[in-house]
């Protein structure tokens, strides 16, 4: 098949930066929709590519908060493709809220604390409910890119991250998750289960990654920067 070309699209959310990717291969991946009324800035930017929305097979979710599910079903509408999300966090997207996440760090469990606030005052957002949910680790090949999404639990239960045949990787909120972008990587600050993250961090440093993709971070680490971070030796 041919290589996959990562082609990062950042969306502006306030003084934060929230990330979405297509996956260009034979057909295209829609990686995270950004928050809400971004569907036709992801689909100008697949114009870009020389893609129309019918090449688009699917929109795969890293996990559930709605920064990055929030113009899923607008894009499931304009391209006909499914939407694939990770076992355990369907009623994330559906809701909008999360109970189980934890802040690491006095600014992060202060943001947190303004998101839960925030959402106490407002009604729960309707946000979308899978077509495909992935328990497991899965080839993306039938939907015409060269690549597997494998669970990567830690920042939610169900998050997912995709390792490219060439060698990248797209991780969401694995790492990052602070809004802003970094010159180095580090753990994400929302946390579910901490044994879990670190789990599933070392086992994205184990496939070497040539590029890691994060969620917030508009330039993706190198390895070199990946392994200086975790695996100083």
């Amino acid at each position: 098949m041919a290589e996959v070309k990562v082609v990062p699209i950042p969306v502006k959310m306030g003084p934060m930066t929230v990330m979405a990717y297509l996956l260009v291969g034979e057909r295209v991946i829609v990686l995270d929709t950004g928050v809400a009324g971004q569907a036709e800035r992801i689909l100008g930017r697949l114009a870009d590519e020389g893609r129309a929305a019918t090449d688009v097979s699917l929109i795969l979710l890293t996990h559930g908060h709605r920064d990055h599910a929030g113009s899923a079903d607008a894009l499931r509408e304009a391209t006909g493709a499914p939407i694939a999300l990770g076992a355990g966090d369907e009623e994330k997207a559906a809701s909008g809220r999360d109970t189980e996440m934890h802040a690491r760090g006095v600014l992060a469990w202060a943001g947190l604390s303004m998101i839960r606030r925030r959402q106490a005052r407002s009604p729960a957002a309707h946000g979308p409910v899978p077509d495909l949910v992935i328990e497991a680790e899965r080839s993306l090949r039938d939907y015409g890119v060269d690549a597997t999404v494998v669970p990567t639990p830690g920042h939610t239960r169900g998050s997912l991250s995709v390792l490219t045949a060439a060698g990248d990787a797209l991780v969401g909120d694995l790492l990052g998750g602070g809004g802003r972008s970094r010159t180095a990587p580090r753990r994400g600050v929302f946390v579910s289960d901490e044994a879990a993250m670190e789990a599933s961090i070392r086992y994205v440093l184990s496939q070497r990654p040539r590029r890691t993709y994060t969620g917030h971070d508009e330039t993706p680490f190198t390895l070199e920067q990946l392994t200086s971070a975790f695996d100083p030796r």
